[in-house]
């Protein structure tokens, strides 16, 4: 299985857009703001009329790879600016915004620019991982928990995201103008042994060479033994029968007022 093949699989829109895809029609054009590597858009264009993920960065060659492989040919991919969509007024029915919101200065002028570009009427669906509701057992957890610690203090020194924007995003779509705003909350959980071989690893790999490993020690907020010893305890965690976590998503709708 290739790792994009692996990524449809872990990041679906079965699992990261479900509280989108009921207000969907198979007439609709959807966008995906904020669309990263494309995997759910592309869960999400067999649904709709057509699809656009948007991104800041063109990271999109795997996900046309797919689509064209896949007879998916109602999804086009484009780089883009939430603060400043070169799209026209009033044209989409629905819109994902999908762990993007957390990584903005200013969310509510990126949500007042999705709804100058949805119709009257149209939905979209937001939402943000909530670093308040981490759930973590296992081999070493105190250790793993400080692993997410740096994490976040290194978000939001560095300004890479917040990790408790998922708890305002009622309040920000309300205050961005959005009407008929529902928010809720989701847990996904890592409790069987792929699950947790999948996570576990993953979060090795994030100690690796990568920002995570060079921001810490550049702010010397922990060292290279540090972060080291963070990757043999997730490698440890990821083979344990007891291990255990869960990361709370919160969510939200809102409609474009007519």
């Amino acid at each position: 299985m290739s790792s994009f093949d692996s990524l449809m699989r872990s990041r679906s829109a079965a699992v990261h857009a479900d509280f989108l895809l009921p207000h969907l029609a198979p007439v609709h054009c959807l966008l995906d703001m904020g669309c990263g590597a494309g995997s759910i858009t592309l869960g999400i264009a067999p649904r709709v009329e057509r699809a656009f993920g948007i991104d800041r960065e063109d990271d999109f060659d795997e996900a046309r790879a797919y689509a064209a492989g896949h007879g998916i040919d109602n999804v086009e991919f484009r780089v883009g600016d939430v603060y400043a969509l070169d799209l026209p007024d009033d044209h989409f029915d629905a819109c994902l915004c999908h762990s993007m919101l957390e990584t903005l200065d200013r969310p509510i002028d990126g949500l007042r620019e999705i709804k100058r570009v949805l119709k009257p009427g149209g939905v979209v669906g937001v939402a943000c991982v909530e670093y308040g509701g981490l759930i973590l057992a296992g081999p070493r957890v105190e250790l793993l928990r400080s692993f997410y610690a740096l994490r976040e203090e290194l978000w939001q020194r560095d300004g890479h995201a917040d990790p408790y924007r998922g708890r305002e995003l009622r309040s920000l779509l309300a205050r961005a103008g959005f009407d008929a705003v529902e928010a809720t909350s989701k847990y996904l959980c890592h409790g069987t042994p792929e699950a947790v071989r999948s996570f576990g690893t993953d979060r090795a790999r994030d100690c690796g060479d990568t920002w995570y490993r060079r921001d810490a020690v550049a702010h010397r907020l922990a060292s290279d033994a540090d972060i080291d010893d963070m990757r043999e305890a997730w490698l440890a965690w990821s083979a344990s029968p007891d291990a255990y976590a869960a990361f709370a998503w919160c969510r939200a709708l809102g409609r474009k007022p007519f």
